[in-house]
């Protein structure tokens, strides 16, 4: 009897010693993660504090701030799950066996972490729509970015759900296992949900984004052949924010995958394994936080660049007209018209329907860079 205690005890004090050396190991990851991200925040904040006052930069800064404020949170309570681990079974005086006060860590703030990270997820994609709506802001095709932003809202309303389910948790000491939500059967696939909806939202700006890079390059990009540098300046900004939305998208569907059962029973098959797991879940939080900054300071970095890359487009055009507008455009036409006959009329047309086009892409992509709608976005 007294052997096979013995042997149950030193079961749960090696599941102690483990998840100890795998807290101290992803804590110690999260901070360098954490200070990468402090320092991205902290210059984004300064892009949009200083350079660009608007009330959309007000707005993005709020969102950046708020952002980092639950990821901080989301931090301090890893620390805080791994200390209270080691209070409730190794250096607790209390009178409960050793079995049940290692049961106790079960009940540590896992399920307010989900709901953080759902709210994250969020505000995240309001910084990705932004964009979206920063490519779609010049044409008619404005209505395309209800599509994303329809995928948002329910994803809000995913997010209310988390949040609803974690009162009920602790309202009435509901069934948790690893992190997920039991009881109401609503709350069981919440998070995997959340997911699923936050992963769509991103696809979805990533295709839209992905489509006007392409537009570009067919318009614009085409009229740049003899502007090297401008061309491959602005296309690599563009290519990036591309890119890097691919990777976002990526990121979300590792998650997705990650949360179905088989996948979830093998990440904890091995130690390896449930090692690397922790520390991927240590990290996620911070790297939904890190995208939207990025993007951010992406986008600002090369917004002088671009303003002066596309005005020395337009002269390049039509070298001959820098100062003129559409109407001087026209008479310019008539003239035209008059000496040349028709063939010379329908040449001189075409030239200026492309110099039309032209000047409404340029706008489009100086749009994606610079100014956005009335009030001056970043």
């Amino acid at each position: 009897m007294n052997d096979a205690l013995a042997d149950s005890e030193s079961t749960i004090l090696y599941n102690i010693g483990r998840d100890l050396i795998q807290s101290i190991i992803a804590l110690c990851v999260e901070a360098v993660v954490w200070t990468i991200y402090l320092v991205l925040a902290m210059i984004s904040c300064v892009i949009l504090f200083r350079k660009r006052r608007s009330r959309m930069a007000w707005f993005l800064f709020a969102i950046v701030f708020v952002m980092f404020v639950l990821d901080t949170t989301m931090f301090v309570i890893d620390i805080r799950n791994a200390v209270q681990e080691i209070s409730y079974t190794l250096t607790s005086h209390s009178t409960l066996s050793l079995a049940d006060r290692y049961a106790l860590t079960d009940n540590l703030q896992w399920p307010v972490q989900s709901a953080l990270y759902a709210f994250l997820a969020n505000l995240g994609d309001v910084i990705v729509i932004w964009r979206v709506y920063a490519f779609y802001s010049v044409r008619t095709d404005r209505f395309f970015v209800l599509l994303p932003l329809s995928l948002l809202l329910v994803s809000c309303a995913s997010s209310g759900t988390i949040c609803f389910c974690v009162a009920n948790n602790y309202l009435t000491d509901s069934a948790v296992s690893d992190g997920k939500h039991l009881d109401p059967p609503l709350c069981k696939n919440a998070q995997f949900t959340s997911y699923c909806l936050t992963l769509a939202t991103t696809g979805v700006s990533t295709l839209l984004i992905g489509y006007k890079t392409w537009h570009y390059r067919r318009t614009i990009g085409a009229h740049l052949w003899g502007i090297r540098t401008n061309k491959s300046k602005i296309e690599k900004t563009m290519n990036l924010l591309l890119e890097s939305g691919i990777i976002f998208f990526l990121f979300f569907l590792s998650a997705v995958v990650a949360d179905t059962p088989r996948v979830a029973r093998l990440e904890q098959s091995t130690l390896s394994s449930s090692l690397a797991n922790r520390v991927w879940a240590y990290l996620t939080s911070h790297i939904i936080c890190i995208y939207p900054v990025a993007v951010i300071i992406i986008v600002h970095s090369q917004h002088s660049y671009i303003d002066a890359a596309t005005t020395h487009s337009v002269a390049v055009f039509v070298p001959d007209m820098v100062s003129s507008d559409l109407g001087a455009l026209g008479v310019a036409s008539a003239h035209t018209v008059s000496l040349g006959g028709g063939a010379k009329a329908e040449k001189a047309q075409g030239e200026r329907a492309s110099l039309e086009r032209s000047s409404s892409y340029i706008s489009e992509a100086k749009g994606v860079f610079g100014d956005v709608g009335p009030e001056g976005a970043v």
